[in-house]
Protein backbone atom coordinates (compact mmCIF):
# COMPACT_ATOMS: atom_id res chain seq x y z
CA UNK A 1 0.00 0.00 0.00
CA UNK A 2 1.37 3.42 -0.98
CA UNK A 3 1.57 6.17 1.62
CA UNK A 4 -1.05 8.19 -0.29
CA UNK A 5 -3.52 5.34 0.29
CA UNK A 6 -2.76 5.45 4.01
CA UNK A 7 -3.40 9.20 3.96
CA UNK A 8 -6.83 8.65 2.40
CA UNK A 9 -7.63 6.15 5.16
CA UNK A 10 -6.36 8.66 7.74
CA UNK A 11 -8.59 11.41 6.33
CA UNK A 12 -11.61 9.14 6.66
CA UNK A 13 -10.69 8.04 10.18
CA UNK A 14 -9.97 11.58 11.36
CA UNK A 15 -13.25 12.84 9.88
CA UNK A 16 -15.06 10.29 12.01
CA UNK A 17 -17.96 10.00 9.58
CA UNK A 18 -18.69 9.04 5.98
CA UNK A 19 -17.63 11.71 3.51
CA UNK A 20 -19.16 12.47 0.17
CA UNK A 21 -16.58 11.90 -2.59
CA UNK A 22 -16.32 15.61 -3.43
CA UNK A 23 -15.49 16.52 0.16
CA UNK A 24 -12.90 13.74 0.37
CA UNK A 25 -11.23 14.95 -2.83
CA UNK A 26 -11.19 18.55 -1.59
CA UNK A 27 -9.62 17.50 1.72
CA UNK A 28 -6.94 15.56 -0.15
CA UNK A 29 -6.39 18.64 -2.34
CA UNK A 30 -5.95 20.85 0.74
CA UNK A 31 -3.61 18.27 2.20
CA UNK A 32 -1.44 18.74 -0.87
CA UNK A 33 -1.73 22.52 -1.00
CA UNK A 34 -1.38 23.43 2.65
CA UNK A 35 0.77 20.81 4.38
CA UNK A 36 4.15 19.15 4.07
CA UNK A 37 2.46 16.25 2.28
CA UNK A 38 2.45 18.37 -0.87
CA UNK A 39 6.22 18.19 -1.03
CA UNK A 40 6.07 14.50 -1.91
CA UNK A 41 5.70 14.09 -5.67
CA UNK A 42 4.08 10.68 -5.25
CA UNK A 43 1.02 12.19 -3.57
CA UNK A 44 -1.98 13.01 -5.72
CA UNK A 45 -1.92 15.92 -8.12
CA UNK A 46 -5.06 17.75 -9.18
CA UNK A 47 -6.60 19.25 -12.27
CA UNK A 48 -9.49 21.71 -12.82
CA UNK A 49 -12.68 19.73 -13.42
CA UNK A 50 -16.46 19.90 -13.06
CA UNK A 51 -16.55 20.57 -9.31
CA UNK A 52 -13.14 22.20 -8.94
CA UNK A 53 -9.87 20.46 -8.12
CA UNK A 54 -10.08 16.78 -9.01
CA UNK A 55 -7.79 13.77 -9.19
CA UNK A 56 -8.58 11.01 -11.65
CA UNK A 57 -5.87 8.93 -9.97
CA UNK A 58 -7.45 9.34 -6.53
CA UNK A 59 -10.86 8.30 -7.81
CA UNK A 60 -9.39 5.22 -9.45
CA UNK A 61 -7.45 4.24 -6.34
CA UNK A 62 -10.54 4.63 -4.17
CA UNK A 63 -11.96 1.79 -6.22
CA UNK A 64 -8.88 -0.24 -5.35
CA UNK A 65 -9.28 0.49 -1.62
CA UNK A 66 -12.90 -0.58 -1.88
CA UNK A 67 -11.98 -3.74 -3.78
CA UNK A 68 -9.43 -4.65 -1.10
CA UNK A 69 -12.00 -4.12 1.64
CA UNK A 70 -10.57 -1.03 3.34
CA UNK A 71 -13.40 1.31 2.42
CA UNK A 72 -17.06 1.13 1.51
CA UNK A 73 -18.01 3.36 -1.37
CA UNK A 74 -21.24 4.49 -2.98
CA UNK A 75 -21.98 7.38 -5.31
CA UNK A 76 -22.83 9.50 -2.27
CA UNK A 77 -20.43 8.42 0.48
CA UNK A 78 -17.04 6.91 1.25
CA UNK A 79 -16.29 5.48 4.70
CA UNK A 80 -13.92 3.07 6.38
CA UNK A 81 -15.12 -0.50 6.30
CA UNK A 82 -16.03 -1.39 9.93
CA UNK A 83 -15.01 -4.98 9.30
CA UNK A 84 -11.47 -3.89 8.38
CA UNK A 85 -11.12 -1.04 10.85
CA UNK A 86 -8.26 -2.59 12.82
CA UNK A 87 -6.31 -3.27 9.63
CA UNK A 88 -6.94 0.28 8.39
CA UNK A 89 -5.64 1.67 11.68
CA UNK A 90 -2.52 -0.47 11.36
CA UNK A 91 -1.89 1.06 7.95
CA UNK A 92 -2.54 4.58 9.26
CA UNK A 93 -0.08 3.98 12.12
CA UNK A 94 2.65 3.45 9.52
CA UNK A 95 2.43 7.11 8.50
CA UNK A 96 5.04 9.46 9.90
CA UNK A 97 4.17 11.81 12.75
CA UNK A 98 4.37 14.72 10.30
CA UNK A 99 1.93 13.05 7.90
CA UNK A 100 -0.57 12.27 10.66
CA UNK A 101 -0.27 15.84 11.94
CA UNK A 102 -0.96 17.13 8.42
CA UNK A 103 -4.17 15.12 8.31
CA UNK A 104 -5.19 16.48 11.72
CA UNK A 105 -4.58 20.07 10.61
CA UNK A 106 -6.66 19.76 7.43
CA UNK A 107 -9.58 17.89 8.98
CA UNK A 108 -9.65 20.16 12.03
CA UNK A 109 -9.76 23.25 9.81
CA UNK A 110 -12.02 22.06 7.00
CA UNK A 111 -13.62 18.75 7.95
CA UNK A 112 -16.65 20.26 9.71
CA UNK A 113 -17.42 22.85 7.03
CA UNK A 114 -20.66 22.59 5.12
CA UNK A 115 -20.30 21.39 1.55
CA UNK A 116 -21.03 24.80 0.03
CA UNK A 117 -18.69 26.62 2.40
CA UNK A 118 -15.87 24.19 1.64
CA UNK A 119 -16.29 24.61 -2.12
CA UNK A 120 -16.44 28.39 -1.88
CA UNK A 121 -13.35 28.45 0.33
CA UNK A 122 -11.37 26.31 -2.10
CA UNK A 123 -12.48 28.35 -5.12
CA UNK A 124 -11.66 31.65 -3.45
CA UNK A 125 -8.12 30.67 -2.45
CA UNK A 126 -7.29 28.42 -5.42
CA UNK A 127 -9.25 30.00 -8.29
CA UNK A 128 -7.26 28.25 -11.03
CA UNK A 129 -8.95 24.98 -10.13
CA UNK A 130 -12.39 26.53 -10.64
CA UNK A 131 -11.90 27.39 -14.34
CA UNK A 132 -13.83 24.30 -15.52
CA UNK A 133 -16.38 24.25 -12.71
CA UNK A 134 -20.04 23.70 -13.44
CA UNK A 135 -20.93 25.43 -10.16
CA UNK A 136 -21.33 28.94 -11.55
CA UNK A 137 -22.85 30.29 -8.32
CA UNK A 138 -19.68 29.32 -6.44
CA UNK A 139 -17.15 31.00 -8.71
CA UNK A 140 -14.97 33.84 -7.40
CA UNK A 141 -15.63 37.35 -8.73
CA UNK A 142 -12.53 37.42 -10.92
CA UNK A 143 -11.65 33.85 -11.93
CA UNK A 144 -8.44 33.40 -13.90
CA UNK A 145 -8.70 32.91 -17.63
CA UNK A 146 -7.22 30.00 -19.52
CA UNK A 147 -3.94 31.31 -20.96
CA UNK A 148 -3.96 32.45 -24.58
CA UNK A 149 -0.83 31.21 -26.32
CA UNK A 150 0.70 31.72 -29.73
CA UNK A 151 0.49 29.05 -32.38
CA UNK A 152 3.55 26.82 -32.30
CA UNK A 153 4.73 23.23 -32.61
CA UNK A 154 4.55 22.45 -28.89
CA UNK A 155 5.81 19.10 -27.62
CA UNK A 156 5.37 17.36 -24.27
CA UNK A 157 6.43 14.11 -22.60
CA UNK A 158 4.57 12.48 -19.73
CA UNK A 159 7.42 10.51 -18.15
CA UNK A 160 7.55 11.06 -14.39
CA UNK A 161 4.08 12.66 -14.18
CA UNK A 162 0.72 11.47 -12.99
CA UNK A 163 -2.11 11.89 -15.47
CA UNK A 164 -3.53 14.69 -13.31
CA UNK A 165 -0.25 16.61 -13.17
CA UNK A 166 0.21 16.06 -16.90
CA UNK A 167 -3.14 17.54 -17.89
CA UNK A 168 -2.94 20.33 -15.33
CA UNK A 169 0.36 21.35 -16.90
CA UNK A 170 -1.20 21.31 -20.38
CA UNK A 171 -4.11 23.48 -19.26
CA UNK A 172 -1.76 25.91 -17.52
CA UNK A 173 0.18 26.19 -20.78
CA UNK A 174 -3.00 26.95 -22.73
CA UNK A 175 -2.91 23.68 -24.71
CA UNK A 176 -6.27 22.62 -26.14
CA UNK A 177 -5.32 19.51 -28.12
CA UNK A 178 -2.73 16.73 -28.09
CA UNK A 179 -1.41 14.68 -30.98
CA UNK A 180 -0.22 11.33 -29.67
CA UNK A 181 2.65 10.16 -31.90
CA UNK A 182 3.34 6.85 -30.17
CA UNK A 183 3.24 3.92 -32.56
CA UNK A 184 1.88 1.74 -29.73
CA UNK A 185 -0.12 3.92 -27.32
CA UNK A 186 -0.01 1.53 -24.39
CA UNK A 187 1.26 2.21 -20.90
CA UNK A 188 1.40 0.47 -17.54
CA UNK A 189 1.00 3.84 -15.91
CA UNK A 190 -2.60 4.77 -15.24
CA UNK A 191 -4.10 7.30 -17.62
CA UNK A 192 -1.60 7.08 -20.46
CA UNK A 193 -2.91 4.20 -22.55
CA UNK A 194 -4.85 5.47 -25.54
CA UNK A 195 -8.30 4.61 -24.24
CA UNK A 196 -7.93 6.23 -20.83
CA UNK A 197 -5.86 9.15 -22.09
CA UNK A 198 -8.37 10.06 -24.78
CA UNK A 199 -11.27 9.75 -22.32
CA UNK A 200 -9.66 11.96 -19.68
CA UNK A 201 -8.74 14.47 -22.38
CA UNK A 202 -12.36 14.54 -23.56
CA UNK A 203 -13.63 15.17 -20.04
CA UNK A 204 -11.24 18.09 -19.67
CA UNK A 205 -12.12 19.62 -23.02
CA UNK A 206 -8.82 18.67 -24.65
CA UNK A 207 -9.00 17.22 -28.16
CA UNK A 208 -7.09 13.98 -28.68
CA UNK A 209 -5.56 12.78 -31.94
CA UNK A 210 -3.52 9.63 -32.54
CA UNK A 211 -1.00 9.60 -35.38
CA UNK A 212 0.74 6.21 -35.10
CA UNK A 213 2.34 6.55 -38.54
CA UNK A 214 4.69 9.14 -37.05
CA UNK A 215 5.85 6.85 -34.25
CA UNK A 216 8.70 4.40 -33.90
CA UNK A 217 7.79 0.73 -33.62
CA UNK A 218 8.69 -0.84 -30.28
CA UNK A 219 10.83 -3.46 -32.04
CA UNK A 220 13.30 -0.70 -32.91
CA UNK A 221 13.48 0.47 -29.29
CA UNK A 222 14.93 -2.70 -27.87
CA UNK A 223 18.49 -2.30 -26.67
CA UNK A 224 18.22 1.40 -25.87
CA UNK A 225 20.49 1.85 -22.87
CA UNK A 226 22.15 5.26 -22.97
CA UNK A 227 22.06 8.67 -24.61
CA UNK A 228 24.17 7.57 -27.57
CA UNK A 229 21.92 4.63 -28.40
CA UNK A 230 18.90 6.94 -28.39
CA UNK A 231 20.69 9.32 -30.74
CA UNK A 232 21.48 6.55 -33.20
CA UNK A 233 17.82 5.53 -33.26
CA UNK A 234 16.61 9.11 -33.67
CA UNK A 235 19.15 9.83 -36.38
CA UNK A 236 17.81 6.83 -38.28
CA UNK A 237 14.21 8.00 -37.71
CA UNK A 238 15.02 11.46 -39.01
CA UNK A 239 16.98 10.15 -41.99
CA UNK A 240 14.92 7.15 -43.08
CA UNK A 241 11.37 7.50 -41.72
CA UNK A 242 10.40 11.17 -41.78
CA UNK A 243 11.12 11.69 -45.49
CA UNK A 244 8.54 8.99 -46.22
CA UNK A 245 5.95 10.62 -43.95
CA UNK A 246 5.64 14.01 -45.62
CA UNK A 247 1.84 13.84 -45.91
CA UNK A 248 1.52 12.86 -42.24
CA UNK A 249 3.82 15.72 -41.25
CA UNK A 250 1.72 18.21 -43.22
CA UNK A 251 -1.43 16.85 -41.58
CA UNK A 252 0.15 17.24 -38.13
CA UNK A 253 1.16 20.81 -39.00
CA UNK A 254 -2.46 21.50 -39.95
CA UNK A 255 -3.65 20.22 -36.57
CA UNK A 256 -1.10 22.35 -34.73
CA UNK A 257 -2.24 25.45 -36.61
CA UNK A 258 -5.90 24.73 -35.89
CA UNK A 259 -5.64 25.36 -32.13
CA UNK A 260 -2.93 25.41 -29.44
CA UNK A 261 -1.71 21.81 -29.58
CA UNK A 262 1.13 19.65 -28.33
CA UNK A 263 2.89 16.67 -29.87
CA UNK A 264 2.72 14.01 -27.16
CA UNK A 265 5.11 11.16 -26.44
CA UNK A 266 6.73 9.47 -23.45
CA UNK A 267 10.25 10.63 -22.65
CA UNK A 268 10.83 13.56 -20.34
CA UNK A 269 14.07 14.51 -22.11
CA UNK A 270 13.10 15.64 -25.58
CA UNK A 271 16.63 14.89 -26.79
CA UNK A 272 15.82 11.21 -26.28
CA UNK A 273 12.37 11.31 -27.86
CA UNK A 274 11.41 11.28 -31.51
CA UNK A 275 8.93 14.11 -30.94
CA UNK A 276 11.90 16.50 -30.99
CA UNK A 277 12.98 15.42 -34.48
CA UNK A 278 9.36 15.34 -35.61
CA UNK A 279 8.67 18.86 -34.32
CA UNK A 280 11.72 20.10 -36.22
CA UNK A 281 10.32 18.58 -39.42
CA UNK A 282 6.91 20.14 -38.75
CA UNK A 283 8.54 23.51 -38.19
CA UNK A 284 10.44 23.20 -41.45
CA UNK A 285 7.30 22.68 -43.55
CA UNK A 286 5.00 25.02 -41.63
CA UNK A 287 7.17 27.84 -40.34
CA UNK A 288 5.88 27.20 -36.82
CA UNK A 289 8.30 27.80 -33.98
CA UNK A 290 9.13 24.72 -31.90
CA UNK A 291 8.51 24.93 -28.15
CA UNK A 292 9.19 22.01 -25.80
CA UNK A 293 6.99 22.05 -22.69
CA UNK A 294 8.29 20.68 -19.40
Amino acid sequence: MFFRHRLVLALLERAGKPLDPTTLVKLAFLLRQETAVGGDKTFYSFVPYRLGPFSFSLYRELNGLARDGYVLRTDKHVRLNPEALDLSREKIAELSACQRESVDVVVSKYGRMRWRSLIESVYERYPWYAINSELSDFLPDNPPAVPAVRTAAYTVGYEGKSVDAFFNGLLEAGIKAVSDVRANPISRKYGFAKRSLSEIARRLGVTYYHLPELGIDSVHRSGLQDFDSYQRLLDQYERDVLPRRSSNIRYLAKLLKKEPSAILCVEKDVRCCHRGRLAKAVGAVSGLPVIHLQ
